[in-house]
């Protein structure tokens, strides 16, 4: 199923059969700052499988999955870190980063990388803080883009018929050029940049 949307002013009614996939341990797609994504409820165990299914991952990947979050609470909640770090996010959030830390207890264990880490995210697109607010917990995400070295426009349509039978829901932002999160890993009382993409790099 694919349905129009608008990113900047989503209508909730809109989004409902999105979020009742969701709730029934599905994955849609849906648009974000950096192009679309996989998403699944972060309690669907189900889902996380499916998301590692479609992307390619394996538990023993260094690369973890990541997950969209509206409040820079959850931060605490999810991950372990110390306040010089949270002083940097504080800065920069709401954007296009990815902020890899150590994941806390509260965080799935399928859900984090082999050394125990687990990416958090926080765009500044109001489809997605709707998505999460209305589902009532964090959203898993996995970007659909095969490559990131030469990335394809992405057409919802064509998103659909590639995906269909294994994504439930694709919620149609219309077509986006994927331009990839900023990551910042944390390390010490500090970051490395592990990626540069939309986000600018923050000063030290």
């Amino acid at each position: 199923m694919r349905i129009r949307v608008d990113p900047d002013r989503p209508a909730p009614r809109k989004l409902a059969p999105a979020l009742e996939a969701l709730r029934r341990d599905q994955v849609v797609i849906y648009p974000t700052d950096s192009g679309y994504a996989f998403g699944c409820a972060l309690s669907s165990r189900k889902g996380i499988q499916q998301i590692r299914t479609l992307k390619g991952l394996d538990e023993r990947s260094r690369k973890p999955l990541s997950m969209l979050v509206n409040d820079l609470s959850d931060f605490g909640r999810y991950a372990v870190m110390p306040t010089s770090v949270f002083r940097t996010i504080r800065r920069i959030l709401p954007g296009p980063y990815t902020i890899v830390l150590e994941a806390s207890q509260d965080v799935p264990r399928d859900l984090r990388n082999r050394d125990g880490q687990i990416g958090l995210r926080m765009p500044d697109v109001p489809l997605c803080r709707m998505l999460v607010e209305l589902l009532g917990e964090p959203l898993v995400r996995g970007s659909v883009t095969p490559g990131e070295v030469e990335p394809e426009l992405e057409d919802p349509e064509e998103l659909e018929r590639r995906y269909r039978g294994r994504v439930e829901v694709v919620l149609d932002g219309g077509m986006l050029w994927p331009e990839p999160s900023t990551i910042l890993q944390a390390s010490g009382a500090g970051f490395e940049v592990t990626r540069v993409g939309k986000g600018p790099v923050p000063d030290r």
